[in-house]
């Protein structure tokens, strides 16, 4: 029984040193990890500062973490608060530009361990090391989907198509080009209602009609539209109109993917116009339908966009043929004008 007791006190006074030390421990942490992503900065900070992408991002999944707060004080910085294990963390990811064009995303946090974190620390799985892994996880992440949704998309050009008489519905608006999927986003629903609460059902695939562009300061001005069966009559005072567009020929390319490669699209397009002797109609609008878009499909490699570019043939302009006056029947004629005269006079 004696030794049972010294056993008792023994170990009690290890576990008391052990807690002492423990306790005495500076429970200070900060870790910070960092990813290049070969994409511009503002691509990157558009993706990580939305909430919604949350979940792609948080290295967390499987752990018991709520996400308490979400802001994004200014364009490089995105600051998440968590509750993660029952204790508050503040994490903040910063979005910094290089000199290769490509964007540098760190990942930091910093804070006070509790006790069972100290502990765990000092047999190497403590706090530290958990957030080391998972900022590695996250910032992965946000690579692969980044790449992955930016640089996957395909182009299949269709040559010269005809369109037929479209009815429609629109919504005009004006923004930046980068904000044009999330237009999308909030106003194809008030279209579809419009429809709903007007008994009437879309014929076909939403459609964007673009009506100009600011290049300097990179505003378009555009509609969001529904085609219609016919034409639906709205009040003086909605937001909403309706349209109708004349039939034309026009040249057609289809994009699967993110909607920042168009251009790709586009410069097929030109290339076709331009081999094929055809000229940019200005009587009627450039018409992109989008039968897979923002609120059909989650992943932006996925959207699909089919764009009409409208075109005519080149006009040639005849110019008139010159009958050429021969100069040696001009002469022949005064010489035999002459010699008629000399005849007379005889």
């Amino acid at each position: 029984m004696k030794i049972a007791k010294y056993l008792i006190l023994l170990l009690l006074l290890i576990a008391g040193t052990i807690s002492v030390f423990v306790a005495t421990k500076d429970g200070k942490y900060s870790v910070k990890r960092s990813k290049l992503i070969d994409l511009p900065r503002e691509t990157v900070y558009k993706y990580v500062s939305d909430r919604k992408n949350w979940d792609s991002i948080n290295p967390w999944k499987e752990e018991k973490l709520k996400l308490i707060d979400f802001q994004n004080p200014d364009d490089t910085t995105v600051i998440q608060k968590i509750l993660l294990n029952e204790i508050e963390n503040n994490l903040t990811l910063k979005i910094k530009d290089t000199l290769s064009k490509k964007t540098l995303l760190e990942w930091s946090t910093d804070g006070n361990l509790s006790f069972r974190d100290k502990f765990l620390s000092i047999i190497g799985k403590g706090t530290k090391n958990n957030f080391d892994n998972r900022f590695d996880e996250g910032l992965n992440s946000v690579n692969t989907i980044l790449t992955r949704e930016i640089k996957s998309f395909t182009v299949k050009l269709e040559g010269f198509v005809r369109l037929d008489t479209i009815f429609y519905i629109q919504r005009p608006l004006a923004c930046k080009t980068e904000d044009l999927p999330k237009q999308i986003k909030s106003q194809l629903p008030k279209l579809n209602q419009l429809l709903v609460n007007a008994n009437v059902t879309a014929k076909g695939s939403p459609f964007i009609i673009y009506h100009k562009k600011d290049t300097i300061n990179d505003i378009i001005t555009f509609s969001v539209a529904l085609p219609t069966e016919k034409k639906v009559y709205t009040t003086s005072e909605s937001d909403i109109f309706n349209g109708q567009t004349n039939p034309f020929g026009a040249v057609k390319a289809t994009l699967t993917g993110n909607y920042v490669n168009k251009k790709e699209a586009i410069a097929k397009i030109n290339e076709f116009i331009k081999k094929n002797k055809l000229e940019q109609s200005p009587t009627y609008k450039v018409i992109e339908f989008i039968p897979k878009n923002v609120l059909t499909e989650k992943s932006a490699s996925t959207w699909v966009t089919e764009i009409y570019i409208p075109v005519r043939p080149i006009k040639v302009v005849q110019v008139k043929k010159v009958k050429t006056v021969n100069q040696d029947s001009i002469s022949k004629a005064i010489v035999k004008d002459i010699l008629n005269a000399d005849k007379n006079k005889k």
